[in-house]
């Protein structure tokens, strides 16, 4: 048995796979796939929290019983548990595919992807680690709807500017996540895919089946609509306004969150000229290396969409 673990990056495409794993689970068991139900339902946060210490991301944890360090090792023996319980319980199944951009984005010490691969990445013939990467400018007006989406105030010039900052440089270094995650699986182990590119042909979802042998076009796989799409500026300001509302309730901001996935899809605010230009230059150097490493014919696939 194989082990696929697909950790983002994000707004890369990681919704729409996540979508699908979820809606085609039994149907992709009987295809020999088994994508574990005890990690979570779409996204398997449940293996990042397990791999993490107690009092790391908070706010992820506060979706759980994890208010001391005994619920957490409980939830930890839990989960790991469950999760092995759940693959012995599949005989025949040639994949298991975990998904999460989480762990790209909040596992990025040696010690905690080294827990991860303890937990949940012991006996299987192979594993291997799926990155999708995109431009670093693009991905962070990409990620400014979703922030919004979430509460965030501020305008996209100053959620740019505060992703500068030195804390946040591993978040956006792709020379970074694929390091980290080679020294714990080998380099050989990490499969490295362009968000760009493969959008071209068959999106991430289709690169993604093709990774696990899957025909898409195969008329038994439901396919989901588009999750977690871009937000028109419009539809960012109006979220903007709301979220400056103190009294604006959680179940408010998520129907006008609704309403505005709905009937204010599209482009979004673009980043001033020589913001962009500042913040895309911070990774021209790791950049270089990865282009060097992976697409040495296809560096277009790290050049960004700059602003109009």
């Amino acid at each position: 048995m194989n082990l696929t673990v697909h950790i983002g990056a994000t707004k890369t495409g990681s919704s729409s796979i996540q979508a699908f794993l979820a809606a085609n689970r039994a149907a992709l068991r009987q295809a020999g796939i088994l994508v574990p139900a005890s990690l979570g339902g779409k996204l398997h946060l449940r293996a990042t929290l397990a791999a993490l210490p107690f009092g790391a991301s908070a706010d992820l944890a506060s979706l759980f019983d994890m208010a001391t360090p005994e619920a957490h090792a409980a939830f930890r023996q839990k989960t790991v548990a469950d999760y092995r319980d759940e693959i012995a319980r599949a005989p025949g199944c040639r994949e298991v595919v975990i998904t999460s951009e989480h762990l790209h984005s909040r596992v990025p010490k040696k010690v905690d992807i080294e827990r991860f691969k303890e937990l949940f990445c012991s006996d299987f013939s192979s594993v291997r680690i799926v990155l999708y990467i995109r431009p670093q400018l693009d991905q962070i007006v990409s990620l400014y709807s979703t922030v919004l989406r979430n509460g965030y105030e501020k305008s996209l010039d100053d959620f740019v500017q505060s992703r500068m900052k030195p804390a946040f440089r591993p978040y956006f270094n792709i020379r970074h996540i694929i390091r980290r995650w080679s020294k714990v699986f080998g380099e050989q182990n990490v499969i490295v895919r362009p968000y760009k590119g493969v959008a071209r042909e068959k999106g991430t979802l289709g690169d993604f089946c093709d990774l696990l042998a899957l025909d898409l076009s195969d008329p038994r796989w439901q396919i989901p609509a588009n999750a977690n799409t871009s937000i028109s500026q419009a539809g960012q300001e109006l979220l903007r306004t709301i979220n400056q509302e103190e009294r604006v309730t959680p179940g408010l901001r998520q129907r006008v969150v609704a309403w505005a996935e709905e009937n204010s899809s599209g482009k979004g605010a673009q980043p001033s000229p020589e913001l962009a230009k500042a913040f895309q230059q911070g990774f021209d150097a790791s950049n270089a290396w990865v282009i060097r490493a992976y697409f040495p014919d296809h560096p277009e696939y790290l050049e960004p969409r700059w602003p109009d």
